[in-house]
Parts: C-alpha cells; structure tokens; sequence
C-alpha cells in the first residue's frame, strides 16, 4: 500500500491491550545490535574521543528504539508520553555521533567550533520540540512530533557521517567510506516514510526503515574500525 497506511495491528493478552508488536520487534532488534556493537567498543579499550563518542551514541540509540519500542506498544497506556522520551533521545545521540566523527578533524580551532555547532544543533531541536510538544495538538498529526528530530538528526548525520566520511576517506583511510555510503543507505528512508510506502500489515513502513537503519549500524562499525589505521593520531578524551 503506497500514500495510505494499513490499520495498526492490535491484540490483547490477559485483558491488557497492545498495539504494533511489529514495531516493537524491530525497535528490540536495533536495541540489541546498538548494545552488541557498543560493547566491542569497549573492548578496543581505547579512551580516544572517537571511540568513547561511538559507544555513547550506540547505547543511547539503542535505548531511544527500546523506549519507541515500547511506546508503540503500549500506547493504550502511555498515549503520546510514550514516544516523548526516543524523541528527544534521538537527537542527543545525533550529537554524539557528530562528537565522534569531529574528534578526528586535524585543525583544533575549527574542530572546536564545530563541537559548538553540534551542541547548539541540539539545543535549538530540544527546544523546538518541547514547543511542539506544548503548543500543538499531536493526537491528530504525530508526524509533526517526528519532523524535529528527524530533520536535526538529518542535518548532523549528513555533516558529520557525509561530509566528514567524505574528507576522512580521502585524507585518512579508504575504510572511512563506509560512513559517507551509510547515508545513502539511509536515504531511501525519508522516501518511505513520506510516500507511506507499506509492504504489508506485519511489515509496514517503519519496519522497512528499521531494516536500513539496522544495515547502518553495521556500517557505522565498519567505518569505526578505519580508526586503527590512524597511528598518527593521539588518544584523547572529550
């Protein structure tokens, strides 16, 4: 089904009443690879910026699906509050992500004013967002509620995994291509969501999404680990 939706799948167990158990397989899916590959950073046992910024984004990712997850849910029960939380936490893992790729800039005095463009991208999107969350009416459009996050992760992803990959790949190690190709993986992404394009009930649009993104995540390890080619650079923490 293209520009429509199917009806959300609904079931009840034990007098409770749940609602899209294909979204919260999905969002379970990302939350484990995001923890599998955070803990093989750990394992690097490296206190570089890049590498400590990679695990913070895969823990916090991983939770915002857990947490989208179980909003989709339980959304009987936890209505729109549900969602609220991976909202946000999208945004904050956006920047985590960019704190990462930043780290291996080679001119400090730009590399710091870039870390200030990332914190105040994330700043000015937590704050439209809990303008939209106040002043609009999301029970009617939850897609409104979406909008913010996805265009300030979008904008940070492409500066930092597009652009940054880009200089990277060629500066540095071929291997860094694999952040720059992760974009376009993603891409399709933002057609599927706005054409509404569904495969089938059990797998609709989201899930569809949740498919590239899940392919992204193993990119994103795949370009992290270019970092041992870069003997050159020096451990240091944010």
């Amino acid at each position: 089904m293209i520009g429509h939706d199917f009806e959300k799948i609904q079931f009840d167990i034990w007098g409770f009443h749940f609602l899209e158990p294909n979204a919260m397989i999905g969002d379970a899916l990302l939350f484990i690879c995001s923890l599998i590959i955070s803990n093989k950073i750990s394992n690097l046992e490296s206190q570089h910026a890049f590498h400590k910024n990679w695990r913070r984004f895969y823990l916090i990712f991983g939770f915002s699906f857990l947490l989208g997850g179980f909003g989709h849910f339980f959304y009987h029960y936890l209505g729109l509050w549900g969602k609220y939380p991976s909202w946000i936490l999208s945004m904050l893992s956006t920047y985590f992500l960019g704190l990462a790729q930043i780290s291996l800039w080679p001119n400090l005095r730009q590399q710091q004013l870039f870390k200030k463009a990332a914190m105040l991208l994330l700043l000015l999107g937590v704050a439209i967002e809990l303008i939209v969350f106040n002043t609009m009416d999301l029970n009617i459009d939850q897609s409104r509620g979406l909008a913010v996050p996805s265009i300030i992760s979008g904008i940070g992803m492409i500066f930092a995994l597009f652009f940054l990959g880009l200089y990277y790949h060629k500066k540095y190690h071929p291997n860094f291509m694999y952040f720059w190709i992760a974009v376009l993986t993603l891409f399709p992404s933002a057609i599927i969501q706005s054409q509404k394009i569904n495969l089938a009930p059990w797998f609709d649009r989201n899930d569809l999404s949740h498919v590239l993104l899940f392919i992204c995540l193993i990119l994103y390890w795949k370009g992290i680990q270019a970092f041992k080619h870069l003997n050159s650079l020096k451990d240091a923490s944010i």
